[in-house]
């Protein structure tokens, strides 16, 4: 299996110089394994925090390595972000709403939704969009406001990340190979989105375009069906290796108390990281 993805991977597309992503010597390590399905991943204070979304768990593993479970009950929560004030917000797949802990006192409070959430993003000024595959839309939640807005429509949406300057929200089609930007306007609605990055998928056009993370350059990080890959507008897309023979379903980018920094994913079972220069 490892050996044939290889080959799908060297045959659909380009392998990425690694010498470009990832620090020389560098080799990916296991920081968390044997879960059901991992997704959501989140750093503050040189803490890493996860889901396992069946297990309805989150977790968070100290920067010693330590693994804690934090909460055993999260209505199935998957995405996670870090919102104003450093409390940690989880989008609940199995409840029609947002967990939020405060990281700082243990306290765990809920914002309401109409629907189950997948994943999400978080402004600076606390404006939250957030993804749910089965009503092919993109909501939006203002902190002053009750409810949330229906604000961008879409094939199953999923993957959901601010463009590194905070101008676009960028959302990936689930089911296709397609990420749209939409402008965020000055009241924090949408402006009309445009097909800006294009991903490879396996033959059948399923690309299981999942969490994902922006780059200072302007360039998308995003885990897919084929794993990793960095997207650019106008250019053909970059595949990583895969170091399993399973789907990547979550990337993160994050510096340590070390001043190091980590490419952090998700490969459905576990959790692993490499020393990157992006």
């Amino acid at each position: 299996m490892r050996r044939l993805l290889c080959l799908i991977l060297a045959g659909s597309s380009a392998l990425a110089d690694e010498s470009a992503v990832f620090e020389p010597g560098s080799r990916w390590e296991t920081v968390s394994e044997g879960h059901r399905i991992v997704e959501g991943i989140a750093s503050a204070g040189g803490v890493l925090y996860l889901t396992d979304v069946p297990e309805r768990e989150l977790f968070r593993i100290t920067a010693d390595g330590k693994t804690e479970l934090m909460d055993g009950a999260t209505d199935a929560a998957n995405g996670l972000a870090i919102g104003p004030g450093g409390k940690l917000h989880g989008a609940c797949m199995h409840a029609p709403a947002i967990l939020v802990w405060d990281l700082q006192t243990g306290a765990r409070s809920r914002i309401a939704l109409p629907s189950p959430a997948n994943d999400l993003a978080i402004t600076t000024e606390g404006t939250l969009y957030y993804t749910w595959g089965a009503s092919n839309a993109v909501h939006r939640v203002i902190p002053s406001a009750p409810g949330a807005e229906k604000v961008a429509d879409l094939p199953q949406p999923n993957g959901i990340t601010l463009s590194h300057d905070g101008r676009e929200l960028w959302v990936g089609e689930f089911h296709g190979d397609t990420v749209r930007a939409f402008p965020i306007l000055g009241d924090g609605r949408l402006g009309r989105g445009v097909a800006a990055f294009k991903a490879k998928t396996p033959a059948d056009g399923k690309g299981l375009l999942d969490g994902m993370t922006p780059l200072k350059d302007g360039r998308l990080l995003v885990a897919t069906a084929l794993g990793l890959q960095i997207l650019e507008r106008g250019k053909d897309p970059v595949l990583l290796a895969n170091p399993t023979d399973r789907r990547a379903n979550y990337v993160r980018l994050l510096t340590d108390g070390k001043g190091e920094r980590w490419m952090i994913a998700a490969f459905e079972k576990s959790v692993m990281r490499r020393k990157t220069r992006l």
